[in-house]
């Protein structure tokens, strides 16, 4: 694939758009992205040969950019748990990268409808009232590595899980930001792993590198401020009021998932 300007443009232009998106969801639902990421680069890629296993991937690569940039946002105002990312760091890590490989195995209308299935279970933990706080704070490991494999699949940071989960022991925010945290290192570990053990990546990226890169500097440029700006409505609305907003829109990109898996 050429170098032309056109494909560079045309690369910039969907990483500010997508870069804004996921910076918003990043900052108010502490995920890394991967839910705007994965359709934008399986529909938008120049390459019609692109599956849905490369856009995982890229999507990946992404995520490490915009959850870095959610966990310094979330950082800075506190919303970081430390003490729990360490019950769940280890089995997410191998979770992921093995869920990551995987894709290059699974059929791409199964991740598909696993996308949808999963924001919708979301979109339906989020309305509901948490009455107390579970303090058996070891089921975080064991279901790290569920979540990470979940997540390796799906090209997500597992905000979508994770967040819910953390729910059972802090307050929202901290929940998004703790989750934020985890992601970013779960993710950044994976695609490491993944291109130092697994050939085939290199070989599905070939011919992608001017449109990728175009769009990974798109999303440098919006994701830094649209991450901040986002994280920093927690500490200006009521949780039942942000509760309400995550679930209609994880109810739409559940929607969204399923008209993507129809149309194959």
């Amino acid at each position: 694939m050429e170098w032309d300007i056109s494909l560079l443009v045309y690369g910039l232009t969907v990483g500010l758009c997508a870069g804004a998106l996921a910076g918003f969801m990043a900052g108010l639902a502490g995920v890394g992205g991967g839910l705007i990421y994965v359709p934008t680069f399986y529909l938008l890629m120049p390459n019609s040969d692109s599956d849905m296993a490369l856009a995982i991937f890229v999507s990946m690569v992404a995520i490490a950019i915009t959850a870095g940039f959610s966990v310094r946002s979330h950082w800075q105002l506190g919303h970081v748990d430390v003490r729990l990312c360490h019950y769940l760091w280890p089995t997410l890590l191998l979770g992921a990268s093995f869920g990551l490989w995987s894709t290059l195995l699974l059929p791409e209308i199964w991740i598909l409808l696993a996308l949808a299935a999963l924001n919708a279970w979301v979109a339906y933990d989020y309305g509901r009232v948490l009455e107390g706080k579970n303090q058996h704070k070891g089921m975080l490991a064991v279901l790290g590595l569920p979540i990470g494999c979940i997540s390796g699949v799906l090209g997500i940071a597992g905000g979508t899980m994770v967040v819910p989960l953390l729910r059972r022991f802090l307050v929202l925010k901290n929940a998004v930001g703790t989750s934020a945290m985890c992601g970013f290192i779960m993710v950044t570990f994976a695609v490491f792993l993944n291109l130092l053990g697994e050939s085939g990546w290199w070989k599905l990226l070939q011919g992608q590198w001017p449109f990728l890169l175009a769009t990974w500097m798109g999303i440098l440029v919006t994701m830094p401020f649209s991450a901040r700006k986002s994280a920093g409505w927690h500490d200006k609305l009521q949780e039942r009021h942000l509760r309400m907003l995550l679930k209609c829109i994880f109810s739409f990109i559940a929607m969204m998932f399923c008209v993507i898996a129809w149309l194959k």
